[in-house]
């Protein structure tokens, strides 16, 4: 389960892009479970609000009976089942084979992890996580049995349909596996939640809390909001909504107590084991806000970074290399493996950056203004008159006599060498965000969500359609003899390569592509949302030869150094990868940290950090974890 098992590489401080679907606390309360959009999972460690993991393709990792160990189900590449348990001290895992299909976990009585699976025969049952043997079978269980709610003391279950949101709810009995109640729907139901002592539960769904009572098998109440949480006394529920706010109430009047202070779009929620805090997990990042759950002020967050490096671009002699992360800009000396300058911060986020072709301007787009630097000294060198809309690419002809910049109104603006304003490419009417130029330095190549075309750049007249995907285009790449190119769009089959414009295309790729970048030779690198890169040496033959794993975040940007030696790779979590694209052995990894300073990760396993880690980075080095303090390796 985790990424970085061998210890060769740092964990790293992830991004808050995604949404969060749920949040599990350690029963000890020193840890945190977070599930985000795209399988991912961060493990948190609350003293130091820092995260200790981010796992990516996982089933479903529960907090063991052990303190500060993580349980998940996996199947291996047999297509057996094996059950993980990893100690969150020792970033170590052990691992034992699983006799079942599936299994999804439950708290069953006295906290022991147990799991609901599917037997040979068919029969819903629950088993000890610990042995694998059969606790008791639910009688009358059905194939929809989806993933079962235990009561707080572990002693009943509830088992909501996963073919149908809109059946009757049974209750077993995990002591003999005896259904004890039928639980009327009335209409969608997303989740069933016990109240302690097992004489009421709430119904949750079409944006409405019930609350049933056992004994007189009716509704007492009915709340707004569908999302809840129960303290671990069961004194108190916090209820939410679509767009409402978090209102905790009383379980023993069903009065509110407290609602808390601009929570924002919340989707899951979970009281700490003490009930002191309510953590919120959203709809739109995924951050994990922590509430006092009496006040109801907001008190921390666990944030992660914001630090995806969505921009690569290397010097025209291939010595530095530049990184883009959302609002900031370093340079960094390839030839030291070292951080060469931290450009000033503009009040607006980086789209992009460039250099000059003859490396002694890098150009810099911030929003609507681009700003010059001297390439040695990172010192200012002005800057182009704004244009009324953000510059989302920029685009060097290979003379250096002119400069495109593809703005988000469709627009493409044309510099000349004096940084004159000579043109207008006005035609897209929606966002431009790839401007590429040709071999021949009048042709430009510009891309938007629909279509990638070919502009003259002399007359300023429209050429021709390279392509309309028919889906939203996410990665263009011209190559450099300027013969073919390659498009990427959201479909799973998504790569197309063009030998030349009106050819049949290519498609030799299945993942999602996120990003794309052709060698000086003509070799295609593709990045996915796998955290993988994919090499075409040959890219119209659709022939795989190179792979590139083990990257700690999604890949978000790609560049290859003039001479074709190295291949940068930005990831989502702030971390950049050098390869050697010959031998496809990763040479370093350069981290910028939030202090400003810096970390980088040596293949030879020597470390540098400048600066302070603040918990960013954690080595495991035989079995042990520690934290880098400043200023050593």
């Amino acid at each position: 389960m985790p990424i970085n098992r061998n210890g060769m590489w740092p964990e790293v401080r992830p991004s808050t892009g995604g949404r969060t679907y749920s949040i599990l606390f350690s029963p000890d309360g020193r840890h945190l479970i977070s599930h985000l959009a795209g399988d991912r999972v961060r493990v948190w460690d609350l003293t130091t609000r820092t995260p200790l993991f981010e796992w990516t393709d996982t089933h479903d990792p529960v907090f063991g009976p052990e303190p500060s160990t993580v349980v998940d189900l996996e199947v291996d590449y047999l297509g057996n089942g094996v059950l993980l348990c990893t100690d969150l001290r020792t970033g170590l895992t052990q691992s034992r084979k699983w006799p079942y299909e599936d299994g999804w976990p439950l708290s069953g009585v006295d906290g022991r992890l147990e799991f609901l699976v599917t037997t040979a025969e068919g029969e819903k049952a629950i088993v000890d996580a610990g042995t694998g043997a059969i606790r008791c079978v639910l009688s009358g269980a059905t194939d929809d049995v989806g993933r079962g709610v235990p009561s707080p003391d572990g002693r009943l279950l509830a088992a909501p349909s996963w073919k149908t949101r809109r059946q009757p709810i049974p209750i077993w009995s995990t002591t003999d596996g005896v259904q004890r109640a039928v639980v009327p729907s009335g209409g969608w139901i997303s989740s069933v939640v016990f109240l302690p002592g097992g004489a009421r539960c709430l119904i949750t769904g079409d944006d409405t809390t019930k609350v049933w009572d056992f004994a007189t098998e009716a509704v007492v109440l009915e709340i707004d909001g569908d999302e809840v949480a129960v303290s671990p006394d069961g004194n108190r529920v916090a209820v939410t909504g679509d767009d409402a706010a978090v209102v905790i109430y009383s379980t023993a009047t069903w009065e509110p107590l407290v609602t808390l202070e601009d929570a924002g779009s919340v989707n899951t929620m979970a009281f700490s084991p003490d009930g002191t805090y309510l953590a919120t997990g959203h709809t739109d990042d995924s951050v994990i806000r922590m509430w006092d759950s009496w006040s109801g002020r907001f008190d921390h967050d666990l944030s992660g970074v914001t630090r995806e490096v969505h921009a690569l671009a290397f010097s025209a002699d291939g010595r530095r290399l530049t990184t883009v992360t959302d609002d900031e800009v370093r340079i960094w000396e390839i030839a030291g493996e070292r951080p060469a300058y931290r450009l000033p911060a503009s009040d607006c986020a980086v789209n992009t950056v460039a250099y000059s072709p003859g490396g002694g301007v890098l150009a810099v787009a911030d929003d609507e203004t681009v700003r010059f630097f001297d390439a040695t000294t990172a010192s200012p060198a002005g800057a182009l008159e704004p244009t009324g809309s953000p510059v989302l690419a920029l685009a060097f002809a290979p003379g250096g006599g002119m400069l495109a910049t593809a703005c988000e109104d469709g627009t493409v603006h044309l510099w000349g060498a004096g940084r004159e304003h000579v043109g207008v490419l006005d035609g897209h009417g929606r966002p431009a965000w790839y401007a590429a130029f040709h071999l021949d330095g009048r042709h430009l190549v510009v891309a938007d969500d629909e279509t990638v075309c070919l502009w003259d750049t002399t007359t300023g007249q429209f050429v021709l359609h390279l392509a309309e995907p028919g889906n939203r285009v996410d990665a263009v790449a011209l190559a450099p003899d300027g013969r073919g190119y390659a498009i990427g769009t959201d479909r799973s089959d998504s790569l197309a390569v063009y030998r030349a414009a009106g050819t049949e295309p290519a498609t030799p790729f299945s993942d999602t592509v996120s990003c794309m970048a052709y060698s000086p030779d003509g070799a295609l690198a593709v990045g996915s949302e796998e955290n993988t890169v994919h090499i075409l040496k040959d890219p119209g033959s659709g022939d795989w030869n190179g792979f590139l794993n083990g990257h700690a975040g999604q890949v978000r940007s790609l560049a290859y150094s003039p001479d074709g030696r190295l291949l940068a790779v930005g990831c989502d979590n702030g971390t950049v990868h050098l390869w050697d694209a010959a031998s496809e052995r990763r040479l370093a990894m350069l981290i910028a940290l939030d202090d400003g300073g810096s970390a980088i990760v040596r293949d030879s396993g020597q470390r540098l950090v400048d600066g302070s880690p603040n918990g960013e980075l954690r080595f495991w080095d035989g079995g042990a974890a520690a934290t880098s303090p400043a200023g050593t390796w």
